[in-house]
């Protein structure tokens, strides 16, 4: 089944597309920029999920395709497309200065910096955490790009509320952030105090680094303090994903719950 696909208008300037593939994904943009998707594959076990949006589409003349799994696995080159993929345009990304100073300065505030988490799946269940607890942005450290299919899927529609920030490798970005009246937190299995020890500060970085090596040395020594999440010490460290919920979680309860 195919509907007809919607002409581009003459002379508009182009703008970056990217496959979207996962329901909760899917819906996501189907939800909050439906004017955004260009294109529609689905498997026929998704039709009802999707009737609504796909009747949009028709209307608007947007394409869509009913397809097989096969087909799906050759589009999105992943067994992992959840029986759906949208073909949409990338929302803007946005720069280092505008993710520190667009909100009320006098309201709390939460950022979460990531120094050599590049891995996509780790990535997108930090974007779900973040989602989750109102943090709006991720300044990754040494990202290339601010958005790939296999994370927005593994982070469950998250990628449509959070802003992942390519931000260069080094010190530069967190200096930024202090001149902007943030307070750096690192996260350390050493840390000098636990996590539980003292509120966190109404507006702050929370600075975590990669499972195997943590934040590099320059980096955790920019830090204003260092805590660790308390627990069994069974282990050295929790996966990334895990560490930025509970520290996030935290940070919620001590300013965010009574909202």
């Amino acid at each position: 089944m195919q509907r007809a696909l919607r002409s581009p208008k003459a002379n508009a300037p182009a703008v970056p597309e990217m496959k979207v593939c996962g329901v909760n994904a899917c819906q996501a943009i189907a939800a909050r920029r439906p004017d955004d998707v260009r294109r529609v594959y689905i498997h026929p076990s998704r039709l009802p999920a999707f009737g609504p949006f796909l009747k949009r589409c028709a209307e608007r003349r947007i394409a869509y395709h009913v397809v097989e799994d096969d087909e799906l696995e050759r589009i999105t080159q992943s067994v992992h497309h959840e029986g759906v993929c949208f073909i949409a345009r990338e929302r803007p990304p946005i720069g280092l200065q505008t993710a520190l100073n667009r909100r009320d300065p006098t309201r709390p505030r939460c950022l979460l910096y990531l120094g050599g988490v590049g891995n996509p799946h780790n990535l997108g269940a930090i974007v779900r955490v973040c989602a989750h607890f109102d943090v709006d942005a991720v300044l990754a450290g040494g990202l290339e790009s601010h958005v790939s299919p296999a994370m927005l899927r593994t982070a469950e529609g998250g990628g449509e509320f959070v802003d992942v920030v390519p931000v260069a490798d080094g010190t530069g970005p967190l200096v930024a952030a202090r001149r902007a009246g943030y307070r750096l937190i690192a996260t350390a299995a050493r840390g000098k105090r636990s996590l539980y020890g003292a509120p966190l500060p109404p507006r702050a970085v929370i600075m975590l680094g990669a499972e195997a090596d943590g934040l590099a040395p320059a980096l955790l020594n920019m830090a204003d303090e260092t805590v660790q999440i308390p627990g069994t010490g069974a282990l050295d460290s929790l996966n990334v994903a895990c560490a930025a919920a509970v520290v996030l979680g935290e940070f919620w309860r001590c300013h965010r719950a009574a909202e």
